[in-house]
């Protein structure tokens, strides 16, 4: 074998040893941080968790509330507050509403893994994956809940008072550019736990 090539083994092996070492090589104060941060942070989605879940009906539940933002955010000067169409505006908010609380389930997971100091394994990268998913499913099921809501207040109008409306904005962008950040990173941290675990069987 050549020269060079006994030489690129020796380095491939000597990274691969020390990439399967890495999640033991943590300093004991790091680790420390890396937990507090991960019961922070499954804190703040469990609070989330909480509120996603319950706001979409306490604000449907409420005509005066729906009357005054859907005047103010979503310029609608007549509308149907009758039961039935807050029934199906809350059924179209449920759609980004649940999109977020899967996200939020995904990062609890998530978070519990590094708090549990499983940092460089497939299990927090399939989390990692799925809460990328759940952010780009996200920047679409916003505009789509938005019109579905907007069109549920506006249905019953007279002809001519009704309104479709759809946009997008540079929040949705940033989710759907987000997510896909997620999604590299999570099939980085994949091919990571992938040749670990490949060179933990060669050692």
């Amino acid at each position: 074998m050549p020269p060079h090539s006994n030489q690129l083994l020796f380095y491939s092996k000597f990274f691969l040893s020390r990439l399967s070492l890495m999640p033991n090589s943590f300093a004991p104060d790091s680790l420390r941080r890396i937990r507090r941060l991960a019961l922070a942070v499954r804190l703040l989605c469990l609070v989330g968790i909480v509120v996603m879940g319950t706001l979409p009906f306490v604000f449907w539940a409420q005509p005066d509330w729906v009357a005054r933002v859907a005047a103010r955010e979503w310029d609608l000067e007549q509308m149907q507050l009758d039961l039935g169409s807050r029934l199906v505006g809350l059924a179209a908010s449920l759609l980004p509403s649940g999109v977020i609380l899967y996200a939020l389930a995904q990062m609890w997971s998530l978070f519990g893994c590094f708090a549990a100091g499983e940092l460089l394994a497939h299990r927090p990268a399939r989390h990692l994956r799925r809460l990328g998913q759940s952010l780009c499913v996200l920047a679409f099921a916003q505009p789509l809940s938005h019109t579905a809501m907007v069109l549920a207040l506006t249905l019953g109008n007279p002809a001519g008072h009704r309104k479709l409306q759809f946009g997008l904005s540079s929040d949705h962008y940033l989710t759907l550019m987000f997510g896909l950040l997620l999604l590299a990173l999570a099939h980085v941290l994949g091919e990571a736990a992938r040749v670990a675990d490949e060179n933990a069987e060669f050692v």
